[in-house]
């Protein structure tokens, strides 16, 4: 198994020797940290991993991101988004992504010719062309390249190969934009993503790695993993988990009896049809 995935990591490192100059979209998780160090690897300065900085990104996720390219000398950069100002993105209609990511992917296609870098690539997986992803579109109408996609590694595939190559972010819990807790159709305001950013900071430091907290007006849903039920419910843990909601101004904390997993709000979830 192992030197199969040494092979796979080979024919991935050669793809993106192919293209000679490469521009990343880089947001410090599994899929796109794993990239960014091979692609460093690969081209050195002919590679730059560039982050977007919007409201939707937590705080220490992008600290962590940039400390990550530090540490494995990944040429970085980071540029500003206002998110909040995307036609589209605070309606939040259903294809909210859509419009998020191509003002993105616009943003970095123009850092790439400014930079004279000849491909634009994103850490999709395969497994994300079988969930709901309005973005997906974007990437598609824009010409982004998806490698990892292309070459059918899985997000488990990519968690492995991390481990071998003793990446921290081997084991880290996958997340998307805050904006992502709040229904569609409800609007997304400035407060609401940070409402949520310090409700999820606080389960993360309270030992809930997977988690999510979602946004319904003057009350607050918290998902988590099905084994944390019982460690949530600890009185010192309720307090603190009421306390921050409560002084963040919600009305009602509620603990969903259905485990926390991705897509909860998306319209294809079986909950929506």
């Amino acid at each position: 198994m192992k030197r199969l995935l040494s092979e796979r990591i080979a024919t991935l490192e050669q793809v993106l020797h192919q293209h000679r100059r490469v521009l990343l979209a880089y947001s410090g998780g599994v899929d796109s940290t794993f990239l960014a160090v091979l692609g460093a690897r690969v081209l050195k300065q002919d590679f730059l991993a560039v982050t977007i900085d919007h409201p939707g990104f937590p705080r220490k996720q992008l600290t962590a991101a940039c400390q990550l390219a530090k540490t494995y000398a990944i040429p970085h950069k980071m540029i500003l988004l206002a998110q909040l100002d995307v036609p589209g993105f605070r309606e939040n209609p259903i294809e909210r992504c859509y419009y998020c990511k191509k003002a993105m992917l616009e943003l970095l296609l123009q850092e790439a010719h400014a930079g004279g870098f000849f491909s634009l690539m994103d850490g999709s997986n395969a497994e994300d062309a079988k969930d709901y992803r309005a973005g997906a579109k974007a990437l598609a109408e824009l010409g982004v390249e998806s490698p990892l996609q292309t070459l059918l590694w899985s997000k488990e595939d990519i968690r492995q190969a991390s481990r071998q190559m003793g990446l921290p972010t081997a084991d880290q819990p996958s997340y998307a934009c805050l904006a992502s807790r709040i229904p569609p159709g409800s609007i997304i305001t400035g407060e609401k993503l940070q409402q949520i950013e310090q409700m999820e900071e606080l389960l993360h430091d309270l030992g809930f790695p997977e988690c999510r907290a979602r946004h319904h007006g003057d009350t607050l849903r918290l998902e988590i993993d099905a084994g944390a039920f019982p460690q949530i419910v600890q009185p010192d843990i309720r307090t603190q988990l009421l306390t921050c909601a409560q002084g963040l101004g919600f009305r009602w904390l509620t603990l969903d009896l259905e485990p926390y997993h991705t897509g909860r709000l998306n319209p294809i979830h079986p909950d929506k049809t």
